[in-house]
């Protein structure tokens, strides 16, 4: 596990990762929101450029389909990062659960886009010394993502001990009695 990230405590290193998935997430939900406000305008730009046989029609459709998907995963973002702030500063680890299923499930995503990315670049007929550049930054990227999602992974391993060691689930053996709970009692 690993004790910093970055040169930030876990503690830290989770706040700021929490919010700035906040703030990233809020300003993505305003933009989609104000694109699906406009998204007429939007269709017929893409339409003029061009010059396909799409109608204005089919791709507002798309576009609304797209666009009201990505905000609600936006959306999703947004909560769970709060929730990786409030499990941070309050040290309840299951508040950082719906922020690792969500990266998780982005960083499961990502790697089969990576793969896919460097499988298109090796079949293609590209040289070499060009491709190169592009497989050393999805390396990077992916390496990157997993570096940081690993180092909330520890902030909640950290978080799960400590407050394990504070309420065992089972008292220790001199603190049981055999007797009924007091409420039970006449």
């Amino acid at each position: 596990m690993l004790t910093s990230v970055f040169c930030m405590r876990l503690n830290t290193y989770g706040v700021v990762i929490g919010w700035l998935g906040v703030i990233f997430s809020f300003l993505a939900t305003i933009l989609l929101s104000v694109a699906l406000g406009f998204v007429d305008k939007i269709a017929q730009q893409i339409v003029d450029t061009e010059k396909n046989d799409m109608t204005v029609s089919d791709v507002r459709n798309v576009l609304i389909i797209l666009f009201s998907i990505y905000l609600a995963l936006k959306v999703i973002n947004l909560l769970a990062s709060a929730m990786l702030v409030v499990g941070t500063v309050k040290e309840r680890h299951l508040l950082l659960l719906p922020w690792l299923i969500n990266n998780g499930v982005i960083l499961a995503l990502s790697i089969v886009t990576h793969i896919g990315l460097w499988a298109q670049v090796i079949g293609s007929a590209m040289p070499f010394m060009s491709a190169l550049p592009i497989l050393l930054i999805s390396v990077s990227v992916l390496l990157l993502s997993w570096y940081l999602y690993y180092g909330i992974y520890s902030l909640f391993k950290q978080i799960q001990a400590s407050s394990d060691l504070q309420r065992p689930l089972i008292p220790p053996v001199s603190q049981q009695t055999n007797s009924y709970p007091s409420y039970t009692k006449i």
